[in-house]
């Protein structure tokens, strides 16, 4: 009975990773996230001439946007992918609209 064993690996990927967890799709959501926070920095640098301010947006703008869009090595899952999910689930439930008639 020993040998009916089933043995399930975790950590496993299905596409090539560059470290665990982030890919070639990670990457592209991270170049968008990236890019965005530098045209926003962009923004603010115009508004206020601060350097500093583009630089600060910058880099809490790279932080983030790795944080958001990295999976997690054991559930497979980032940020981003459960929010999504979340939207996903929500457009595809069905809403009815319940009308109260009395009996009489």
């Amino acid at each position: 009975m020993d040998d009916d064993k089933l043995y399930i690996p975790y950590g496993l990927s299905i596409e090539q990773e560059y470290f665990p967890g982030f890919g070639g799709r990670e990457l592209r959501q991270f170049l968008i996230g990236t890019a965005g926070s530098a045209a926003a920095g962009a923004l603010i640098l115009m508004l206020t001439g601060q350097i500093a301010a583009l630089i600060v947006s910058m880099l809490i703008g790279a932080a983030g946007s790795m944080m958001a869009v990295r999976r997690d090595p054991y559930t497979r899952i980032s940020v981003i992918g459960q929010v999504s999910d979340l939207i996903r689930f929500r457009r595809s439930q069905k809403h009815y609209k319940y009308v109260y008639k009395s009996w009489v």
